[in-house]
């Protein structure tokens, strides 16, 4: 690939989701630029499922063909496409149709909501009721009409939505002041919190070095936050498929594409726990993620080439959905 300039801007419109000292910084350590450097430079006509690991395009057939034979299917998004939720529901709409017992995880809601989740999923709550009850706009604060097709879907067809993340004042906390910082009723709360790989780290590291505001001093916290992250939606992952209820189900996980791009992130801690057979699909932006003004004093265009890349030694993804340029 030929030196090109990308901008980190995955969760841009999120900047308000992590502070430092006053200061708001975007999720970048789940930025999905980086996973398509590479493709976002490819022309295509139409839409295009890839699997990766022959370097050959496929049917979205025999796609499926390979996910009704994983317990944990991974589909990255951008949280802001509509596009990439309406695949995300065909996926799940196709393995149901194939009779394949479902569970979806959910990187939007945070594992205390999972009461109000069940009782989404019952009938018991109206959608104002349920918005009201998550707190969906402070808690998630996308437009829930992205989501709800998934929402109703799995609630027309009893379908489990598990929660997976963390509150998110304990992410801002740790972002300003590191894990250490937490108190004892914050770590009670919580599951154990595994550090990064140093390969995952060193990939992070592509993207965090790149924020104008970020001193040296809290690059630590915002590994940290990141790891909290990832290590508390795996946790909640493996507690439901180890459980009676979980045990014969295969989880689809909906997250940021940098949550599980190379297999970093929960994937890597779930398999760490769990040997259980997996797929990861990930959706291209293909030039549908925009840049803002607004946002060009927190973060600087980036200079990437083949060979920042070289040290990960595995695949984006199993599949990618390609869709043309815009």
């Amino acid at each position: 690939m030929s030196r090109g300039r990308f901008l980190f801007v995955e969760k841009l419109n999120m900047l308000a989701s992590v502070g430092i000292k006053g200061m708001k910084i975007s999720g970048l350590f789940i930025c999905c630029a980086v996973l398509f450097a590479v493709l976002s430079c490819v022309h295509l006509r139409e839409k295009t499922y890839l699997d990766v690991y022959q370097g050959e395009p496929i049917s979205f057939e025999e796609m499926l063909e390979s996910l009704t034979k994983a317990r944990i299917v991974y589909i990255g998004e951008v949280h802001t496409l509509r596009r990439h939720h309406r695949f995300q529901l065909r996926v799940i709409k196709a393995l149901y149709q194939e009779d394949v017992p479902l569970a979806i995880g959910l990187e939007m809601l945070p594992f205390e909501s999972q009461r109000y989740l069940d009782a989404w999923i019952d009938g018991e709550l109206s959608k104002k009721e349920f918005l009201n009850l998550i707190n969906w706009q402070k808690t998630w604060g996308i437009d829930f009409g992205l989501y709800k097709p998934i929402f109703d879907f799995a609630r027309e067809k009893k379908i489990k939505l598990l929660a997976l993340n963390v509150p998110r004042y304990l992410v801002k906390k740790v972002a300003r002041k590191g894990l250490s910082g937490l108190t004892d009723d914050d770590q009670d709360m919580l599951p154990p919190v595994t550090p990064s790989s140093e390969e995952h780290r060193r990939y992070l590291a592509l993207s965090l070095s790149r924020h104008k505001m970020l001193k040296e001093e809290f690059e630590q916290y915002g590994y940290e936050a990141q790891d909290l992250w990832d290590s508390t939606m795996a946790h909640y992952v493996i507690k439901y498929l180890k459980s009676d209820e979980g045990k014969d189900k295969t989880v689809v996980v909906l997250a940021g594409s940098g949550h599980m791009g190379y297999g970093y992130g929960i994937p890597e801690r779930v398999s760490n726990a769990l040997s259980l057979p997996y797929r990861i699909i990930l959706p291209t932006a293909s030039g549908d993620v925009k840049f803002k003004k607004e946002w060009a004093k927190h973060v600087e265009p980036v200079e990437l080439t083949h060979e920042d890349f070289h040290f990960i030694k595995r695949p984006v993804a199993d599949f990618i959905f390609l869709v043309p340029l815009r």
